[in-house]
């Protein structure tokens, strides 16, 4: 089966903010080998589907991606999520008949009405919470299995930029207007940068690095010969329309 393009987009993700997994499993409280069967989309290694879209949720929002895109995805490829009743409680296949009906015989227990109500009751809460069960109907259909390289957008408050090196670069970086910190990064390398109004960004050389602005990756920006620079802004990618602001 294709991918979904959801275990890229986490992984790639997550290297931006350049944490690890054992890192990200410490900070969401979610068990390593659960994130890395997310990366992966081995989500049959998960416990449930309530429960993979529960780590899909707070995983997504931990590395700045917006849930409800990632949400989606899932259910263009497995459907929205449905209460199970539990079944009634029958005996073994074949069970002899009683032969001494002179002895006192036990009843089985049988569910009640209110109980199977109970049930789904709370399933049908879980699924709200979930954001689930209200968005179903206005999904969008589906066209196919996303390609792994589909833009997840990030959710609308401020604004995050992440540089991915593919060689041994000098960055700069300029935070909400305040004082420039400088990193130098190492090939394989990668770091994420929130801020709430504006993020800068000054690299040695352009050409070398990967960029994404607001989980948007517009790619490796500027020439491997000339330094470069950008600001940009919560408004920038968000959109198709949108253009990042960049400045010499």
């Amino acid at each position: 089966m294709a991918g979904t393009g959801i275990g890229p987009a986490l992984r790639r993700a997550r290297l931006l903010r350049g944490k690890s997994i054992e890192e990200a499993s410490r900070e969401t409280r979610i068990r390593a080998e659960y994130l890395q069967a997310l990366e992966r989309e081995t989500f049959e290694a998960i416990l449930g589907d309530v429960y993979v879209r529960g780590f899909l949720r707070s995983y997504s929002a931990y590395l700045g991606l917006d849930p409800s895109s990632i949400l989606t995805l899932y259910r263009r490829e497995f459907g929205v999520a449905k209460p199970r009743l539990p079944e009634p409680v029958t005996g073994p296949p074949g069970a002899p008949t009683r032969q001494h009906p002179h002895l006192l015989h036990i009843p089985r227990p049988h569910l009640s009405w209110r109980f199977l109500i109970a049930v789904t009751a709370l399933a049908l809460a879980m699924l709200a919470a979930a954001g689930l069960l209200s968005r179903s109907r206005s999904a969008p259909p589906a066209a196919g299995a996303p390609s792994s390289g589909a833009s997840i957008p990030v959710l609308s408050t401020g604004v995050t930029v992440g540089v991915l090196a593919n060689a041994q670069v000098t960055l700069t970086v300029i935070v909400d207007g305040g004082s420039p910190v400088q990193y130098q990064l190492h090939p394989g390398e990668g770091r994420s940068f929130p801020g709430t109004t504006s993020v800068r960004i000054e690299l040695s050389r352009g050409g070398v690095t990967v960029v994404t602005v607001n989980g948007h990756a517009i790619g490796t920006p500027g020439s491997k010969t000339a330094p470069f620079a950008a600001s940009y802004s919560p408004q920038d990618y968000r959109r198709p329309s949108s253009v990042a602001s960049q400045s010499p």
